[in-house]
């Protein structure tokens, strides 16, 4: 049985993807699918062409989180921003 996400290994996601009507529930999507949960998601940014999104997500693990990170990095259009766990936000 896999462990489930906790805040324990918690991280923030900075982000910037194509601003589309689908934009935030491709990255949701994107996290649920590979396990994690989104836990708070934050627009910093918007305009007519990007959007600038803080995603907070709890993972199981480490190693977890990393996975996560990579399938957001995956997802076409979106832009990798700093990555902050919550020590060190």
């Amino acid at each position: 049985m896999a462990t489930a996400p906790s805040v324990s290994y918690s991280m923030t996601v900075r982000l910037e993807v194509p601003a589309s009507g689908t934009a935030v529930s491709q990255l949701t999507t994107a996290v649920e699918s590979s396990g994690g949960s989104v836990t708070g998601l934050d627009v910093t940014a918007s305009g007519h062409e990007k959007l600038r999104i803080d995603v907070t997500i709890a993972a199981s693990s480490t190693s977890h989180a990393d996975e996560i990170v990579e399938g957001l990095r995956d997802i076409e259009g979106v832009v990798l921003g700093k990555v902050s766990d919550r020590t060190f936000l």
